[in-house]
C-alpha cells in the first residue's frame, strides 16, 4: 500500500491506497484509531482498498470541528476525489456511524458493514482528559491506562509514536472528547433511510452499544444481516479477526 494525502475541507487527509482496480472498499476506524489498523482486509479482499486516517487521527491534520457533518462530508470528498463508483463502506464505532449516515444521505454506495455501534449513543471519552501530552516510555503509557482500569492494547498502540525523546499519541485528547460529544445522539431516522444491504456486527460484551439496540436495528429493516459475537467486546476486528474476515468476505460475495 502507498501512503497518500488529499486536501479535504481545508485539511490534509492521509490515507493508504493499494491502487488496485475493481470493486473498492473504504474502511473507517473509530475514535483513537488509524486507517492502518484495517490493512488486514487485504487478506480476503482483492479489489481497491482505501484506508483513511479520519480528521484528527493518524497522519491527518487536526481540526477545529468534529461535527457529524464534518465526518460525513470528509467521506463524500474522498469518494468523489477518487472517483469511486458504489464503494463498499466498512466502519467501526465512530466510523460505523459515519458510514451509515453517509449511506442514508448519498446513494453512491454498494453496501455497508457496521461494526459494533448502535443508533442510540451516549458515550464519553473523558477518561483521557487528564492524560499527559507525552510519556517517557511505553511502561508509562500502559501505567496511565491501568489507572483507568484499562489495558494498552493494539488498538491504542497503533496511534503511538516516538519522536526520539518521548512517546506521544497522534490524536489530541481534548479533540477526541469533543468528537464523542458530537457523536452522541439518536440516529433512527438515518438508519431507516438506508437502502443498500447492511451487515451489522456486534460484540455481546461490548461497552459501546447495547445488544437490545442492535437487535432492534436489525428488526426494523429487511436489508440488514446481523451477526452477534457472543464472547467478544467492542473491537471485533481485533478479538475475532479470523472469523471477522470470513464473515465479511461471505457477506460481500453474497451481495
Amino acid at each position: 500500500m502507498k501512503r497518500k494525502t488529499m486536501k479535504i475541507n481545508g485539511l490534509n487527509i492521509s490515507y493508504l491506497d493499494n491502487e488496485k482496480g475493481g470493486q473498492s472498499l473504504i474502511c473507517l476506524h473509530g475514535h483513537f484509531g488509524t486507517g492502518s489498523m484495517f490493512k488486514f482486509v487485504e487478506s480476503f479482499f482483492d479489489g481497491r482498498i482505501i484506508l483513511p486516517d479520519q480528521r484528527g487521527h493518524g497522519y491527518s491534520d487536526h481540526a477545529d470541528s468534529y461535527t457529524r457533518l464534518d465526518y460525513i462530508e470528509d467521506l463524500k470528498a474522498i469518494i468523489d476525489e477518487l472517483n469511486l463508483q458504489y464503494p463498499i463502506l466498512l466502519g467501526h464505532s465512530l466510523g460505523g456511524v459515519n458510514v451509515f449516515q453517509y449511506a442514508s444521505i448519498y446513494k453512491n454506495v454498494k453496501m455497508i458493514i457496521v461494526e459494533d455501534i448502535g443508533t442510540e449513543i451516549s458515550g464519553s471519552n473523558s477518561f483521557i482528559a487528564d492524560f499527559p501530552e507525552c510519556f517517557d516510555s511505553i511502561w508509562d503509557v500502559n501505567n496511565e491506562f491501568m489507572k483507568h482500569n484499562m489495558v494498552l492494547g493494539p488498538y491504542f498502540m497503533e496511534s503511538l509514536y516516538y519522536d526520539g525523546t518521548k512517546w506521544m499519541f497522534r490524536f489530541n485528547c481534548q479533540e477526541m472528547i469533543q468528537s464523542q460529544i458530537e457523536l452522541n445522539g439518536i440516529y433512527w431516522k438515518d438508519w431507516e433511510n438506508i437502502k443498500c444491504p447492511i451487515f451489522l456486527l456486534h460484540g455481546k460484551k461490548s461497552w459501546a452499544c447495547k445488544t437490545d439496540n442492535i437487535k432492534e436495528m436489525a428488526k426494523r429493516k429487511s436489508n440488514v444481516t446481523l451477526k452477534i459475537y457472543e464472547n467478544v467486546g467492542h473491537a471485533i476486528h481485533d478479538e475475532e479477526r479470523k472469523q471477522f474476515c470470513e464473515d465479511i468476505n461471505e457477506f460481500i460475495i453474497k451481495n
